[in-house]
């Protein structure tokens, strides 16, 4: 091995080109795929993921799984959360989405009504592409995304673990997806079974599509089963016997047999 240049005690060495050091965050367990199930809970995640970076959505999510939301507050066109971080007092998150007019929530109960199984789907949290534009936003850039943290960034990991929570919840509870905008479930179905009319009206004339090639059809209903005798009142079919017996024990008997007779039959 050749000897180093040396200048009385100074010792030169070529430690060869730069090299770019990878940071922990690249590091990091890459960001984790959108695991949730119903379309609006995708489509807020989506939104606040695709504007954040890989670091702060690994710390965003860590934060809402340790529990450092402590608060959700769903509000007509908006979301307030609380995010305990290093400091002594919870950052405030805000969620805020685009403006709709009474007309553009209108337009949710027509396209329900003109959906298949729309509520039931609606109740699922399987909502259109174009429901979920106009309750939520159609792109990521019409999310605004605001923290008081001191973290320049358009989405930070604040925001990150808000989303998530919301995200969460929505899962947990589809119909919620309509409260973003104010929008009570009751009260759409009231308004889908008006606008249901209309398209049965519309659907009736000879110049309308669906008059000749018709539109699916509803779903059965799924009607809960249970045993007769279980949901009956015995005190009033021992009443019934004790009308046709002469004795108690002839009535136990009647009321016995006919036990039998429904297990039997129903077996």
């Amino acid at each position: 091995m050749a000897a180093r240049p040396q200048d009385d005690n100074v010792i030169y060495a070529n430690f060869g080109a730069r090299t770019r050091v990878t940071s922990a965050e690249e590091t990091g367990p890459q960001r984790r795929e959108n695991t949730y199930r119903t379309s609006g809970a995708i489509r807020v995640f989506d939104a606040a993921v695709s504007r954040s970076d890989q670091g702060r959505v690994n710390r965003g999510r860590q934060y809402h799984q340790a529990g450092n939301v402590i608060d959700l507050d769903i509000r007509n066109g908006s979301v307030h959360g609380h995010v305990a971080g290093s400091q002594n007092d919870p950052f405030t998150v805000t969620i805020a989405l685009p403006y709709r007019s009474a007309d553009d929530l209108d337009q949710v109960a027509q396209e329900l009504a003109r959906t298949t199984n729309g509520m039931s789907r609606a109740r699922r949290g399987q909502l259109s592409d174009s429901v979920l534009d106009t309750l939520l936003a159609a792109d990521a850039e019409d999310f605004r995304f605001i923290c008081n943290c001191p973290d320049y960034v358009t989405v930070c990991k604040h925001v990150i673990a808000v989303a998530d929570r919301l995200a969460e919840m929505l899962d947990a509870d589809p119909p919620a997806v309509f409260r973003l905008r104010g929008m009570d479930l009751g009260r759409l179905e009231h308004a889908v079974m008006g606008q249901a009319q209309e398209v049965a009206k519309e659907s009736q004339a000879e110049d309308s599509d669906l008059f000749w090639e018709g539109r699916p059809l509803p779903d059965l209903p799924d009607p809960q089963v249970a045993p007769a005798l279980d949901d009956s009142d015995l005190d009033l079919l021992h009443k019934a016997m004790r009308m046709v017996s002469f004795t108690n024990v002839d009535q136990l008997r009647a009321v016995s047999d006919i036990e039998d007779l429904y297990d039997y039959l129903t077996r």
